[in-house]
Protein backbone atom coordinates (compact mmCIF):
# COMPACT_ATOMS: atom_id res chain seq x y z
CA UNK A 1 0.00 0.00 0.00
CA UNK A 2 1.39 3.42 -0.92
CA UNK A 3 1.64 6.25 1.57
CA UNK A 4 -1.15 8.12 -0.22
CA UNK A 5 -3.49 5.12 0.00
CA UNK A 6 -2.71 4.71 3.70
CA UNK A 7 -3.15 8.44 4.39
CA UNK A 8 -6.49 9.04 2.64
CA UNK A 9 -9.81 8.30 4.36
CA UNK A 10 -11.67 5.09 3.65
CA UNK A 11 -15.07 6.56 4.55
CA UNK A 12 -16.87 9.85 4.01
CA UNK A 13 -18.38 11.42 0.94
CA UNK A 14 -16.64 12.41 -2.28
CA UNK A 15 -16.27 16.02 -1.17
CA UNK A 16 -14.60 14.93 2.08
CA UNK A 17 -12.24 12.58 0.25
CA UNK A 18 -11.36 15.34 -2.22
CA UNK A 19 -10.57 17.70 0.66
CA UNK A 20 -8.45 15.04 2.34
CA UNK A 21 -6.53 14.58 -0.91
CA UNK A 22 -5.88 18.35 -0.92
CA UNK A 23 -4.40 18.09 2.59
CA UNK A 24 -2.24 15.24 1.35
CA UNK A 25 -1.06 17.12 -1.75
CA UNK A 26 -0.62 20.54 -0.19
CA UNK A 27 1.09 19.57 3.04
CA UNK A 28 1.10 16.02 4.40
CA UNK A 29 3.14 14.38 1.67
CA UNK A 30 6.01 16.89 1.97
CA UNK A 31 5.92 16.95 5.77
CA UNK A 32 5.92 13.16 5.92
CA UNK A 33 9.23 13.29 4.02
CA UNK A 34 10.58 15.65 6.68
CA UNK A 35 9.41 13.24 9.40
CA UNK A 36 11.17 10.39 7.61
CA UNK A 37 14.47 12.29 7.76
CA UNK A 38 14.26 11.76 11.52
CA UNK A 39 12.62 8.32 11.49
CA UNK A 40 12.75 6.67 8.04
CA UNK A 41 10.20 4.03 9.09
CA UNK A 42 7.51 6.43 10.33
CA UNK A 43 4.47 7.75 8.48
CA UNK A 44 2.20 10.61 9.47
CA UNK A 45 -1.52 9.81 9.35
CA UNK A 46 -4.74 11.55 10.30
CA UNK A 47 -7.61 9.80 12.06
CA UNK A 48 -10.26 10.91 9.56
CA UNK A 49 -12.96 9.23 11.64
CA UNK A 50 -12.22 11.67 14.48
CA UNK A 51 -12.95 14.53 12.08
CA UNK A 52 -16.09 12.87 10.69
CA UNK A 53 -17.36 12.37 14.24
CA UNK A 54 -17.13 16.04 15.25
CA UNK A 55 -20.52 17.46 16.34
CA UNK A 56 -22.36 18.37 13.12
CA UNK A 57 -24.15 21.34 14.71
CA UNK A 58 -20.81 22.97 15.52
CA UNK A 59 -20.25 25.87 13.11
CA UNK A 60 -17.96 28.84 13.17
CA UNK A 61 -16.59 31.50 10.93
CA UNK A 62 -13.06 30.92 9.72
CA UNK A 63 -11.44 32.27 6.60
CA UNK A 64 -14.33 34.68 6.07
CA UNK A 65 -17.25 32.27 5.89
CA UNK A 66 -19.18 30.13 8.33
CA UNK A 67 -18.47 26.46 7.81
CA UNK A 68 -19.18 23.23 9.64
CA UNK A 69 -16.61 21.35 11.71
CA UNK A 70 -15.39 19.03 8.96
CA UNK A 71 -14.68 21.81 6.47
CA UNK A 72 -13.08 23.97 9.15
CA UNK A 73 -10.89 21.09 10.37
CA UNK A 74 -9.70 20.47 6.81
CA UNK A 75 -8.89 24.17 6.35
CA UNK A 76 -7.04 24.17 9.65
CA UNK A 77 -4.93 21.18 8.61
CA UNK A 78 -4.13 22.79 5.26
CA UNK A 79 -3.25 26.29 6.46
CA UNK A 80 -2.05 26.09 10.07
CA UNK A 81 1.40 24.95 11.16
CA UNK A 82 -0.01 21.90 12.99
CA UNK A 83 1.31 19.26 10.57
CA UNK A 84 4.66 21.08 10.25
CA UNK A 85 4.96 21.11 14.04
CA UNK A 86 4.15 17.43 14.46
CA UNK A 87 6.41 16.24 11.62
CA UNK A 88 9.38 18.56 12.14
CA UNK A 89 9.56 20.67 15.30
CA UNK A 90 8.39 18.13 17.87
CA UNK A 91 10.46 15.15 16.60
CA UNK A 92 13.63 17.29 16.38
CA UNK A 93 13.16 18.48 19.95
CA UNK A 94 12.23 15.04 21.28
CA UNK A 95 15.18 13.32 19.58
CA UNK A 96 17.78 15.63 21.14
CA UNK A 97 17.93 13.13 24.00
CA UNK A 98 19.59 9.87 22.82
CA UNK A 99 17.20 7.64 24.81
CA UNK A 100 14.19 9.48 23.43
CA UNK A 101 15.58 9.22 19.92
CA UNK A 102 15.95 5.46 20.29
CA UNK A 103 12.33 5.20 21.46
CA UNK A 104 11.13 7.45 18.62
CA UNK A 105 12.97 5.38 16.01
CA UNK A 106 11.00 2.33 17.18
CA UNK A 107 7.71 3.90 16.09
CA UNK A 108 6.10 3.28 12.70
CA UNK A 109 3.10 5.64 12.68
CA UNK A 110 2.15 9.03 14.06
CA UNK A 111 -1.64 9.42 14.05
CA UNK A 112 -3.33 12.76 14.65
CA UNK A 113 -6.80 12.71 16.26
CA UNK A 114 -8.96 15.82 16.58
CA UNK A 115 -11.56 16.22 19.36
CA UNK A 116 -13.80 19.10 20.32
CA UNK A 117 -13.82 20.18 23.96
CA UNK A 118 -16.42 22.95 24.42
CA UNK A 119 -15.15 23.65 27.94
CA UNK A 120 -11.63 24.56 26.88
CA UNK A 121 -10.98 28.28 27.28
CA UNK A 122 -7.57 28.65 25.63
CA UNK A 123 -7.42 29.62 21.99
CA UNK A 124 -3.79 29.94 21.07
CA UNK A 125 -3.18 26.36 19.89
CA UNK A 126 -0.36 25.78 22.34
CA UNK A 127 0.09 22.45 24.08
CA UNK A 128 -3.33 20.95 23.62
CA UNK A 129 -1.71 17.67 22.72
CA UNK A 130 -2.34 14.43 24.50
CA UNK A 131 0.13 11.68 23.65
CA UNK A 132 -0.17 7.94 23.79
CA UNK A 133 1.94 5.09 22.51
CA UNK A 134 0.31 1.82 21.47
CA UNK A 135 2.81 -0.69 20.13
CA UNK A 136 4.56 1.03 17.21
CA UNK A 137 2.03 3.87 16.97
CA UNK A 138 2.27 7.34 18.44
CA UNK A 139 -1.20 8.81 18.93
CA UNK A 140 -1.41 12.58 19.16
CA UNK A 141 -4.79 13.97 20.15
CA UNK A 142 -5.55 17.62 19.67
CA UNK A 143 -8.38 18.31 22.12
CA UNK A 144 -9.54 21.91 22.21
CA UNK A 145 -12.46 24.24 21.76
CA UNK A 146 -12.24 24.01 17.98
CA UNK A 147 -14.00 27.27 17.07
CA UNK A 148 -11.57 29.14 19.32
CA UNK A 149 -8.51 27.23 18.17
CA UNK A 150 -9.21 27.22 14.45
CA UNK A 151 -10.03 30.87 13.92
CA UNK A 152 -7.72 32.40 11.36
CA UNK A 153 -6.21 34.69 14.00
CA UNK A 154 -4.85 31.64 15.83
CA UNK A 155 -3.47 29.78 12.79
CA UNK A 156 0.07 30.97 13.45
CA UNK A 157 0.14 29.91 17.09
CA UNK A 158 2.86 27.41 17.77
CA UNK A 159 3.09 24.99 20.68
CA UNK A 160 6.15 24.75 22.89
CA UNK A 161 8.11 21.77 21.55
CA UNK A 162 10.17 21.47 24.75
CA UNK A 163 7.03 21.18 26.88
CA UNK A 164 5.41 18.67 24.50
CA UNK A 165 8.66 16.64 24.35
CA UNK A 166 8.61 16.34 28.16
CA UNK A 167 5.02 15.10 28.07
CA UNK A 168 5.78 12.75 25.21
CA UNK A 169 8.66 11.24 27.19
CA UNK A 170 6.15 10.09 29.83
CA UNK A 171 4.44 7.86 27.24
CA UNK A 172 7.39 5.49 26.95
Amino acid sequence: MSYEEEFLPKTGGLSFKKSAREVFSSKANDKNKELQKINPNMTFLIDWESILSLPSDLKWKARREELGPIDNAILYLKFSRKINYLCEDLPKEFCKDPDCKEAFLGLKKMILHIKHNPNDTQSNGCNFHQFGVAGEELHVTLEANLPELMREANDGSCPDAKEDAKRLTNCF
